[in-house]
């Protein structure tokens, strides 16, 4: 057979062929189209299942973690810009594989900023990191890449001590019909940790208390109370990246521990008696006392049997002739208890009596 022969007959099938493709292209329109459907529906059920292929999935506003906090403070620096402005309105990118495209979640990748990375003051770069995942694959990028941040030393200042401040008509240990000794508080010491330029500010620490926020009852008193920092200036020393510890555990508060005992009040010209008489030309033209009051603060037991305080009362002018000054001593009732003022003072005003002079 000739070689034209033999592509004479190819071409006859050839055309053969496409003549019956034309035939089912253009008859039997059903059948197409439920073939083309399923066609379809294969074809997305193998890309479904095919982990290769993926899609890019965006999230707006993430959240981005803070690491390594303790080990860039052990490292001697401290970030004193604001994190949480830093991270605001972070999105972030990831190729998704099909099959886990609906259920993948921002969270999948931990998106996180490591504080240890941190080597100097200033300002300073940090990279946002995450971590691929096995099932909802890896970020591709974030919006930023990275964030500013400014630093400063970190600083842990040891031995600062602590006073007690009781405020309103609370006075000396007195209030109203209560008194309370010196009160103390434990711990007496603290240590301050925080930016250096803060930390080096502060000169005590005090704690603030409002007497009608104490349960007044005899026997021992037991509170709370707030610290609050202060410079030289006697100024306030208020910040967010300053934190209080004792003993490595990290307080806010301090217990406050004081002796209460009930209180009497006594007046004291009540008690003093002025006796005899002024050198002959003089007499006496008044008595002033001060105080005017005294009050006893003692255990109940021994404010029921004292009627009034202890002193010697009486004030002896005899032969005087001039304004004299009398220092009395008040006695306390008990070894426990306490005086507004252990002494009296008692002024004699003496003058000449032109009236009787000879």
């Amino acid at each position: 057979m000739s070689n034209t022969s033999f592509a004479n007959r190819a071409g006859e099938s050839g055309k053969q062929i496409l003549k019956a493709i034309k035939h089912v292209l253009f008859h039997n329109g059903w059948v197409k189209l439920i073939a083309l459907l399923i066609s379809l529906v294969l074809w997305a059920g193998l890309i479904s299942q095919d982990d290769s292929l993926t899609r890019d999935k965006t999230w707006q506003n993430v959240s981005v973690s803070i690491t390594g906090e303790e080990t860039m403070k052990r490292n001697g620096y401290i970030v004193v810009s604001s994190l949480e402005e830093a991270l605001s309105g972070v999105s972030a990118t990831a190729a998704v594989p099909q099959k886990q495209y609906d259920t993948a979640e921002a969270s999948a990748y931990n998106l996180r900023v490591d504080l240890s990375k941190i080597n100097g003051i200033g300002t300073q770069e940090l990279k946002i990191q995450s971590t691929a995942n096995a099932t909802f694959g890896k970020v591709t990028g974030t919006t930023p890449s990275s964030i500013s941040v400014e630093v400063d030393e970190y600083m842990v200042r040891q031995r600062i001590p602590i006073s007690v401040s009781i405020g309103g008509d609370y006075q000396n240990g007195w209030y109203h019909e209560w008194y309370m000794t010196n009160p103390s508080v434990d711990p007496k010491l603290i240590a301050v940790n925080g930016p250096r330029t803060l930390v080096q500010s502060i000169s005590i620490a005090r704690v603030f208390v409002d007497p009608e926020d104490l349960e007044w009852t005899e026997g021992t008193l037991l509170a709370t109370g707030e610290i609050r920092l202060f410079n030289r200036a006697g100024e306030e020393v208020n910040s967010p990246l300053l934190s209080i510890t004792t003993e490595g555990t990290t307080i806010d508060t301090v217990l406050i521990e004081g002796t209460v005992m009930p209180t009497k009040s006594f007046s004291v010209s009540d008690l003093i008696e002025t006796q005899g008489t002024p050198a002959k030309g003089y007499k006496v033209v008044s008595t002033k006392v001060s105080p005017e009051n005294i009050t006893v603060a003692a255990r109940n037991e021994v404010m029921e049997q004292m009627n009034k305080p202890a002193l010697d009362r009486v004030v002896n002018v005899q032969d005087l002739s001039e304004t004299t000054v009398f220092q009395i001593k008040v006695q306390k009732p008990s070894e426990d208890a306490v005086l507004s003022n252990d002494t009296v003072t008692v002024t004699v005003e003496i003058v000449p009596d032109a009236e009787n002079a000879e």
